[in-house]
């Protein structure tokens, strides 16, 4: 066999996904709910949807092929994957998280800690002392986001991973926003890679699931048992569109990322933008870090701008290719306000520490031609 090499190439074949029984170069979509046995005593391979599904599981493979892991759990949300971690922890379990975070995983962890769990954060992006400094006896988990939402801190894995080896924690990754082509946690010694497959690895707006990664068959043996006792799993006509978006994310995230990288350099200089959070970009905090650690820097830029509390609303109403909308990943551009959106679930006083100010505009760069989207922002920042 072909040695595969270049991402691209990955994606595609990635998983060896053609249907076994017709030859479809695509694999069916097994819209069924419970499967028959041959004969009492003789189960087929497939018993039921909730413990495996063969569409789902040809997704799984991919993304494990990816990821470089040991297996894939594909959940219905990021969330419902992201939830599934904490069940593997006892409670009274310390749980370490970043303090800029994903709204919504903010609120699973503080949630976290007002029931079962001890939580804390640590500004991970200023490297494993700040873990060092947020450890305690019964740490057993560190939840990491790198690049973080909204403003695109890098944590360093490698040295995060081996620290978490040392003392017996868990070491999870939310990579959404790397994708699994830019960031491999897992090879940096990471236990677990999260993504939501809503974003990148789908990439059409219209699916929502997460998958869990795992380094060890140990970790898969214990997230199977989870995901068969919570039954979050993804559906299988969502397994299906998210393998097909899957297929083409090498091509689209390219785009996605060079658009970024134009977006960020155009509003570098902005009379009205203060601040271009990009790892891309070298004036960024962890530029050095973020190019040895990812292949590509994302297509999130996050900008700070100079007018008052009303300045962003002003120019996210201006904006026309440039859609106003939660999530990103999609084929085509988003905005969002992350104080009132994404990450309206942190209370004031999370936001203020993670640095989510009211002056705070969130873009998704999609694959429309950069010279479009740099001259859409120009003119909607004149309202700034």
């Amino acid at each position: 066999m072909v040695k595969q090499k270049g991402n691209s190439t990955r994606c595609v074949h990635a998983g060896r996904t053609h249907d076994a029984a017709t030859g479809g170069v695509m694999p069916a979509i097994h819209q069924s709910s419970t499967f028959a046995y041959p004969a009492m005593r003789k189960a087929p391979e497939h018993i039921y949807t909730r413990i495996s599904n063969p569409t789902r599981n040809a997704l799984e493979r991919a993304v494990t092929e990816l990821e470089g892991g040991s297996r894939t759990f594909a959940f219905a949300s990021g969330m419902a994957a992201s939830t599934a971690v904490l069940e593997l922890l006892e409670p009274g379990d310390h749980i370490i998280g970043p303090a800029n975070v994903y709204g919504g995983s903010f609120n699973m962890l503080r949630a976290a800690g007002e029931a079962r769990f001890e939580v804390s954060y640590a500004h991970q992006n200023e490297g494993p002392q700040a873990l060092e400094a947020a450890w305690r006896k019964n740490t057993r988990l560190v939840w990491m986001e790198t690049p973080s939402n909204p403003l695109m801190h890098i944590t360093d894995l490698k040295a995060a991973a081996a620290l978490c080896a040392a003392k017996g924690a868990i070491s999870c990754v939310d990579s959404t926003l790397a994708t699994p082509l830019a960031t491999q946690p897992l090879a940096l010694g990471c236990d677990i890679s999260m993504h939501s497959i809503t974003k990148y690895i789908a990439g059409h707006s219209d699916v929502l699931g997460g998958t869990l990664t795992v380094s060890n068959d140990d970790l898969a043996d214990r997230l199977l048992k989870v995901r068969n006792r919570t039954g979050g799993v993804l559906a299988p006509l969502d397994s299906y569109l998210a393998l097909r978006g899957l297929k083409t994310m090498e091509l689209r995230v390219r785009r996605q990322f060079a658009n970024a990288q134009q977006v960020a350099r155009a509003l570098q200089e902005h009379a009205k933008v203060s601040q271009v959070h990009y790892p891309g970009l070298e004036d960024h905090p962890q530029h050095e870090l973020a190019s040895r650690q990812m292949d590509g820097f994302g297509a999130i830029v996050t900008i700070r701008l100079t007018g008052g509390t009303e300045a962003p609303e002003r120019m996210l109403n201006a904006l026309e290719l440039f859609t106003i909308a939660e999530s990103l990943g999609g084929i085509e551009s988003l905005v969002g306000f992350p104080p009132r959106m994404s990450h309206s679930a942190m209370t004031q006083e999370a936001r203020q520490a993670a640095g989510i100010t009211g002056n705070l505009v969130r873009l998704s760069c999609g694959i429309e031609d950069a010279a479009d989207l740099i001259a859409d922002l120009r003119r909607a920042l004149k309202n700034a």
